[in-house]
């Protein structure tokens, strides 16, 4: 049994500037750890921003064209058209340089969710919506565009719909409901339809909410 124990196995890697460490005691029945080179330990870098498009990629969209949005976390939105690459910030018109989601629709509007409120480029140039277009905030945390082609933006203070070329915000109360309560201020951050034509709301607070084409309405247990 000594002879195992006096057998000592060490596995390991190293470069070429370090040796193999002794064990922490050199007592015959002691067994040691080693952790690995110190060129191993040394703390994980992101790559050099010269050789990435964004250190934060969050969307990506190849629109009717074959030209390809990429939605950075700072660097605005990024345009591959298949040779080059082109980038399109505050300075060039985009709402915000935080860009979340990026979609397009049946006219070939291409609609970016950005933390300065709603871009939409299209032949004519760019245009923002904000909350003086009627959205309940400018930070956007997603867009949806449902079967009829209405454009839903989720936002950090609430829900609203894009119709008649305008922004309208849905007012959410929470369930169950008392006479007097307010609409409540909450982060939709996920939007889904389903089969039946029905929207599905995922927010920050307030769990889940459903809209029928009529009633939006806050989703609770049953007898609750």
């Amino acid at each position: 049994m000594n002879s195992i124990l006096n057998s000592l196995i060490w596995l390991f890697l190293i470069n070429d500037q370090q040796e193999l460490p002794p064990p922490a005691d050199p007592s015959p029945t002691s067994i040691g750890v080693w952790t690995g080179p110190d060129f191993m330990k040394k703390e994980h870098k992101v790559g050099p921003d010269e050789f990435q498009i964004s250190q934060s990629v969050q969307y990506v969209l190849q629109d009717n064209t074959g030209t390809v949005w990429i939605a950075t976390g700072k660097d605005g939105v990024c345009v591959f058209d298949g040779t080059d690459y082109t980038y399109f910030t505050t300075y060039e018109g985009l709402a915000g340089n935080a860009v979340r989601t990026i979609l397009q629709d049946s006219q070939g509007n291409v609609w970016m969710a950005t933390n300065g409120g709603i871009s939409r480029k299209n032949k004519q140039g760019w245009t923002t919506y904000t909350t003086a277009n009627g959205l309940p905030d400018n930070e956007i945390l997603t867009l949806y565009l449902d079967k009829k082609g209405v454009l839903w933006a989720g936002t950090r203070k609430g829900l609203a719909k894009f119709e008649n070329d305008a922004f309208s915000t849905l007012p959410m109360y929470r369930s169950p409901r008392n006479g007097n309560d307010k609409p409540v201020s909450t982060p939709v951050q996920f939007i889904y339809e389903d089969n039946a034509g029905q929207l599905w709301f995922g927010t920050t607070g307030y769990g889940l909410f459903k809209f029928d084409g009529k009633t939006l309405e806050n989703v609770i247990k049953p007898g609750c």
